[in-house]
């Protein structure tokens, strides 16, 4: 959650806190207006704390990224620098290129007509009911109670438990879209103020039932940098 100090005072603070070192108390002649770069906060320190990790696991994230089948990667395509978590591709899946709203993108199948996604929102995400019966509404299902959706098995991802969504139906993706029958989708969502991190699957049933065990290992495999 967002927390505000009141940076305003921050001179004055550190001009008391010198007062105890000095020979003699220290006259206060003003308090300085910090800059709109000063008075930025910054939410998160580290990818740890934006997940809301245990300490003890940031500092072995590196060991994600190596071994396994397909091999292990810490860089994205396209803006040059690497995103702040590791991962293990599996076999069988090629990474694509970055798109908006997709921190990382695979394609699957003979034709590549399966895909999953990673996706980080700021804050909650716009919260866990709402993603998930968004979900469910993209494959022509009607939206489940909250109660429902927090009853929904757990999958692990970056060292929590995500919410786990496997969906069967009519797929028309996000704004509508082709609609294709006999789809599959499968779902983890990890949401809470620090972020919400979402990986999302979807192709034909057949593909995806193929394809499972390596959706759960690629979930499992993400630790932060």
């Amino acid at each position: 959650m967002m927390r505000f100090f009141p940076l305003c005072l921050l001179a004055a603070a550190t001009a008391l806190t010198g007062c105890s070192k000095s020979k003699g108390p220290r006259e206060i002649t003003g308090v300085r207006e910090l800059s709109a770069d000063e008075r930025k906060i910054n939410i998160v320190e580290s990818p740890a704390q934006r997940f809301r990790m245990p300490s003890e696991m940031a500092g072995g994230a590196g060991a994600a990224a190596a071994g396994g089948a397909g091999g292990g990667e810490a860089a994205a395509a396209g803006g040059g620098g690497a995103l702040p978590f590791v991962w293990t591709t599996p076999e069988g899946w090629t990474q694509q290129p970055q798109a908006p709203m997709r921190d990382l993108s695979f394609a699957f199948g003979p034709n590549g007509e399966g895909e999953c996604y990673l996706s980080r929102l700021p804050g909650a995400g716009g919260g866990l009911v709402a993603n998930v019966n968004r979900w469910r509404g993209q494959m022509g299902l009607d939206p489940l109670t909250e109660a429902e959706i927090i009853a929904l098995p757990k999958k692990p991802m970056f060292g929590l438990q995500g919410t786990f969504v496997d969906i069967a139906g009519t797929f028309s993706g996000m704004g509508g879209g082709p609609v294709r029958e006999n789809y599959r989708m499968l779902g983890v969502i990890v949401s809470s103020d620090a972020g919400a991190v979402f990986v999302k699957l979807t192709g034909p049933a057949e593909l995806v039932a193929a394809n499972q065990t390596q959706f759960d290992a690629f979930c499992a495999s993400l630790q932060p940098r």
